[in-house]
């Protein structure tokens, strides 16, 4: 029988937001693992809300790159497999230099764009009230157009984006607010996959801190 998606057997697709790609170090991580086990792995890039959506309904997707704990409560039909793969920080992007929020507090009053899907940012923001943005290129276009005070996004991910744009007049707010680990997920059919994927991620991350000793 044909399978979904016209994908092979032992192929599973993973999804993750529209700024990450194969190239991005926890995709390397998590699809050495999947080889490990005998799974090859796609990425599918798409807006962030929606990956979380179709990883959880498990049509489309089979799991997601990367997420933070927080994911575990939103997403009953995902299982974390519980080895840390990466670390997410949120950093805010203004475009006043002299606005230097250091906590989550300080954005009452301000404009604040954040990307839609970055659940645990928003959760973080409490009663300030916020603008949703599909991807992070539309938010800093927004940011330099004036139409918003501040970004709050995953502080890496963003710089790539902005550093790839030919927009000026941003500033990027050091120290990040907040840094959270990160973890992949697979759908609950797959849960056979959940304990030899734990060991081999294990010994994929342990390799790789192992060779980043100097």
């Amino acid at each position: 029988p044909l399978c979904a998606e016209g994908t092979q057997e032992n192929e599973l697709m993973i999804g993750t937001m529209q700024a990450v790609d194969t190239s991005h170090e926890s995709f390397q991580l998590v699809q050495a693992a999947y080889k490990q086990i005998g799974y090859n792995i796609r990425l599918l890039p798409m807006p962030y809300a929606r990956s979380f959506y179709e990883s959880n309904r498990g049509i489309m997707l089979d799991g997601e790159l990367a997420r933070t704990k927080v994911i575990s409560e939103q997403a009953p039909d995902m299982i974390r497999i519980p080895v840390p793969i990466d670390e997410s920080a949120a950093a805010a992007f203004t475009n006043d230099p002299h606005f230097c929020p250091t906590t989550w507090t300080d954005f009452d009053g301000k404009r604040v764009d954040v990307l839609k899907g970055t659940s645990i940012i928003i959760g973080r923001l409490g009663t300030t009230p916020y603008n949703t943005v599909t991807t992070l290129e539309q938010a800093f276009l927004r940011l330099a157009s004036g139409r918003s005070d501040v970004l709050i996004a995953p502080s890496s991910i963003a710089q790539n984006v902005l550093n790839s744009m030919q927009v000026t007049g941003i500033y990027r707010v050091t120290p990040n607010l907040e840094t959270w680990l990160v973890y992949h997920y697979v759908h609950k059919r797959h849960e056979s996959l959940v304990e030899p994927l734990t060991q081999a991620l294990e010994q994929v991350m342990q390799k790789q801190s192992l060779t980043a000793i100097p």
